[in-house]
């Protein structure tokens, strides 16, 4: 790699399932995070908590201690109502973050860059495409170079939407280790800022880790610290509070409307229910319990462990049957039994009987678990479907079909506990969507409060026809639940849209009523924006999920991500040098330059340095700053500097200097084929070396698909292989393209010969 061009450069790639650590930095070739090559010097964690809504900022620096330019694998997981809203590494003194651009368009500029032996960085989600995306959490980022007895500075953000159930929340960042071994942090400093409109009782602080230093604890505000040396993460981070039993019933409404940003104003509306015991009538339930081989190790303990306590909580008066299900299904009994001491004992022998092994058939578990009969079928797994049924909209349908087509009375209601880093979400959510619910933990996650939550509302129903209602309907848009179904105890949660602020408005969740008048201007809650984005989104992916992928569902995806700034199976953050990400390469002539800058900035000047001075427009739709010029056409190739004045909105002044590069001269191939005759049928392994300047490369021969040449790092040129056609024998010429960001073709034909 050339050294100008030692920048961060990261690629995100899909882990193995078991790899669900959070900050963790592998050294490359290694299977385990090493002290001796990479520590962990600094990391802070700050942690704001506002209504609901959880911004965890991480940053870490990490050292190297060796004499040599190292390279490692970020790795992290992320919570279960959580997504990434920023990434950044540095380079030395300068920051380069992570800019969300359609999942397609940051792949090819990726690919671009790297064809020009540029090692940008790609940070997604999931491991192929948008559908493996919808099924992953789990990310990683590769980062090089790590300079010799150097530091490396990695920051992560994201949002997480904290539930209530049964008046009580909790929150877990991700430190303890799965796959890896326990790091020490040489300094840790965590900061605590709890925020809530309905009142705070009985906050606590669990684990013994990392005690907090109290700060602040009032009813709606609680503050804390945590500093500490050599500290090591050897358990998450949690919290647990309860809001104030007095307060159920009561009804808040947050606004947040930025004139100077949106014609739009944001709402959110909370209402807390009040908690109530579990009907107490006989249970009959039906247990599903995943014995297939990806349930290894911590997703195998956890799931014993929510089975153990399921079994254990049920009363005498309670049925049950156990299924076993991996390629196969097998049950306990023959149909439910009593639930006696008994017989709860023989079931979790039966568990510790049984081995791992084999794919997961979960049609025909499912189809089996319903012939049982039962009010309850609860699943334990991951709903990683290997056999039968495959697909998430195929497996949901046929249950749902076979749910449908049993009498009401005999219809269960369909809990799913999942477990793993690399839980199926999208189908638990379609297969809960039958009167039933879902839940999900990590492979490290502490397990309690969820799984206590979870089996709490067995025998609790929920509230059904609760709706909001807003008035006037017409100046309301895009109203969203933030949960799927409402449990009393729980928040009951909506997020909207307003478009006529100054309106009386009246908002009404069940036989609450709150009136207001909505705000012209209102820059408090501003995660109201995002959440609304987030809740928009989640629709839009379930419809995909339900119905397949459609181009305008996709294509407001990618705009709200942007937008709002989180990452989404469509989209994805591409980190590297600006100058690198957006470069100006144009021809003489190229009329037009494109900036983005912050929101607060109000006009943007360029400075050529030919003399010409010209004012950017702001394109609303497109967040750029834009102007047209005149780039002589006796201007040499070159690199030449323009500066940019920016002012803010309080009259503040920056000034920047940006790059363009003038190129009229186009790329210099060289192409190199094994040998020169073939026969149809043959691959063809085509080299290519091209200029620095190029930016695809594609080779084409008469009667074959065009071929894509890609950089190969191994091979120390591009290449790529082109299947020989059934052509005549004969001499055909192979013609290689390269192309330019200024779109200058270089091209270069081989001929070869096609024997019969």
């Amino acid at each position: 790699m050339k050294p100008f061009l030692y920048s961060l450069l990261l690629a995100l790639c899909w882990l193995p399932p078991a790899s669900g650590d959070a900050g963790v930095l592998v050294p490359v070739g290694r299977d385990q995070p090493d002290p001796k090559i990479f520590s962990l010097d600094e990391m802070t964690i700050d942690i704001h908590i506002e209504n609901g809504d959880a911004r965890v900022s991480v940053v870490q620096i990490f050292g190297s201690h060796t004499s040599a330019v190292e390279e490692g694998t970020y790795t992290f997981a992320l919570p279960a109502r959580a997504a990434v809203s920023d990434f950044a590494v540095w380079d030395g003194l300068t920051r380069i973050p992570g800019v969300i651009l359609e999942r397609r368009r940051a792949e090819e500029i990726y690919e671009s860059l790297k064809q020009q032996t540029i090692d940008p960085g790609l940070l997604e989600q999931g491991e192929r495409d948008a559908a493996g995306a919808r099924r992953s959490s789990v990310f990683s980022v590769h980062i090089v170079p790590i300079p010799a007895f150097g530091t490396k500075r990695v920051e992560m953000e994201y949002h997480e939407r904290i539930p209530v159930e049964a008046l009580r929340s909790a929150l877990a960042v991700p430190l303890r280790p799965d796959a890896y071994q326990a790091v020490t942090a040489g300094t840790l400093k965590i900061t605590w800022d709890l925020q809530s409109r309905l009142p705070i009782r009985d906050f606590q602080k669990a684990g013994k880790a990392f005690p907090l230093r109290m700060v602040e604890r009032e009813p709606n505000h609680v503050r804390g610290t945590f500093e500490g040396r050599n500290v090591a993460l050897t358990e998450d981070f949690t919290a647990t509070w309860e809001l104030d039993a007095a307060a159920a019933g009561r009804t808040e409404v947050l606004t947040h409307r930025d004139p100077l940003e949106s014609p739009i104003g944001f709402f959110q509306v909370l209402h807390l229910l009040p908690d109530s015991r579990a009907d107490q009538s006989p249970r009959t339930i039906v247990a599903l319990f995943d014995t297939s081989l990806s349930m290894q190790w911590e997703k195998l303990e956890r799931s014993y462990r929510a089975l153990d306590q399921l079994l254990h909580s049920l009363r005498p008066a309670d049925r049950f049957n156990l299924l076993l299900f991996n390629s196969q299904v097998g049950a306990l009994e023959a149909a439910p039994v009593p639930a006696t001491t008994a017989e709860v004992e023989k079931a979790l022998a039966f568990v510790k009987s049984s081995n791992l092994r084999g794919g997961t058939n979960l049609e025909a578990a499912l189809e089996q678990a319903l012939a049982q009969g039962g009010n309850y079928l609860v699943l334990i797994s991951d709903c990683g479907a290997t056999e039968g049924a495959i697909r998430n909209s195929r497996v949901a349908e046929q249950y749902s079909e076979a749910w449908k087509r049993l009498p009401p009375s005999r219809r269960p209601r369909t809990y799913i506990f999942g477990v793993g880093d690399d839980a199926n979400l999208p189908l638990m959510g379609l297969l809960a969507a039958n009167d039933g619910l879902y839940e999900w933990v990590r492979s490290t996650e502490p397990v309690d409060f969820k799984l206590d939550a979870f089996l709490a509302k067995l025998g609790k129903r929920p509230v059904d026809g609760l709706m909001l209602t807003a008035a006037p309907k017409a100046d309301f848009d895009f109203t969203y639940p933030l949960e799927d179904r409402f449990f009393p105890g729980s928040a009951a949660s909506w997020v909207g849209q307003y478009r006529k602020p100054g309106e009386a408005a009246t908002f009404s969740a069940g036989a609450a009523t709150v009136q207001l008048t909505l705000p012209a201007q209102d820059l408090e809650n501003q995660q109201l924006p995002r959440t609304w984005a987030r809740a928009r989104v989640d629709a839009l992916l379930a419809k995909i999920e339900r119905e397949g992928e459609d181009r305008a569902s996709i294509d407001e995806i990618i705009r709200l991500s942007r937008k709002y700034k989180f990452v989404t199976p469509y989209t994805s953050f591409l980190a590297a040098p600006r100058a690198l990400l957006r470069p100006r390469v144009i021809r003489p002539g190229d009329p037009v330059i494109r900036v983005k800058t912050d929101p607060a900035i109000e006009s943007v000047v360029a400075i050529f340095p030919f003399g010409l001075v010209k004012p950017l427009r702001y394109l609303k739709e497109e967040d750029t700053w834009q102007t047209r010029f005149l780039a002589p056409a006796d201007l040499a190739d070159g690199t030449y500097p323009v500066r940019l004045i920016l002012r803010d909105r309080e009259g503040r002044v920056f000034r920047e200097s940006k790059t363009f590069v003038i190129a009229s001269t186009p790329p210099v191939l060289r192409v190199r084929l094994p040998r020169a005759r073939f026969r149809p049928g043959d691959v063809i392994n085509v080299r290519v070396n091209a200029s620095s300047s190029a930016r695809t490369i594609v080779a084409r021969m008469y009667g074959a698909a065009p071929v894509d040449i890609r950089w190969n790092q191994r091979a120390g040129a591009s290449t790529g292989d082109l299947t020989v056609p059934p052509v005549p024998p004969g001499k055909y010429q192979l013609t290689v393209i390269a192309e330019d960001v200024a779109h200058n073709i270089g091209t270069q034909e081989v001929t070869l010969e096609i024997l019969p």
